[in-house]
């Protein structure tokens, strides 16, 4: 990952509007790992600064106080188009809508996302199934007794941004590892 100032503004603004947020683990980490890993993802990938931006930044809006005027301000519009075509919507038409259909709108818009915003969802895809594949390893059961869904709506919501991956970018390495990931996550979870 190139150390622009951009970059490095990033780091620091998702530093501090994430502070204090943790994954869900025995042993949580800071949640800007999770951010970390996905920029590091898509910057292997060859992406241009202001999609790594986004990668870095992609669940500000989602788990953050930011406002896209924020965004806008702070980094710059493509950066922002970027965040909001990963970001899932809360509410839709004034109604709040519950996890199910929170992930169908994601992958709805997901569809129909330029490459760049597919790629940085891939990559988020790829570390939070890697996670969940270690978390489980490490501690079998009481490990998913920490997660608000049954384990099936996850493989569902995998196996959904897989096949849009696979439909988009069929080639891509982020969407092969993906792949690859996924497969080994419906071998650990099964039966679960």
């Amino acid at each position: 990952m190139n150390h622009t100032p951009q970059i490095k503004k990033a780091i620091q603004f998702a530093a501090r509007k994430h502070h204090g947020q943790f994954r869900v683990e025995k042993e949580p980490s800071p949640y800007i790992t999770h951010l970390f890993s996905v920029a590091l993802l898509v910057a292997e990938d060859g992406a241009h600064d202001d999609v790594v931006t986004a990668a870095l930044l992609h669940d500000t809006l989602e788990d953050t106080d930011t406002t896209r005027e924020e965004l806008v301000s702070m980094f710059n519009e493509r950066v922002t188009e970027l965040v909001e075509s990963v970001s899932e919507m809360k509410e839709k038409d004034g109604k709040k809508l519950d996890w199910k259909e929170r992930k169908a709108d994601y992958l709805a818009r997901l569809e129909n996302a330029d490459e760049d915003a597919i790629r940085i969802a891939i990559a988020d895809k790829v570390d939070n199934v890697e996670d969940r594949i270690d978390g489980y390893t490490k501690e079998g059961d009481a490990f998913l007794r920490r997660w608000k869904r049954p384990n099936e709506d996850y493989l569902w919501f995998y196996g959904e941004a897989l096949r849009i991956a696979q439909a988009r970018l069929p080639n891509h390495p982020l969407t092969k590892r993906l792949a690859q990931v996924h497969a080994k996550e419906k071998e650990v979870f099964a039966g679960v």
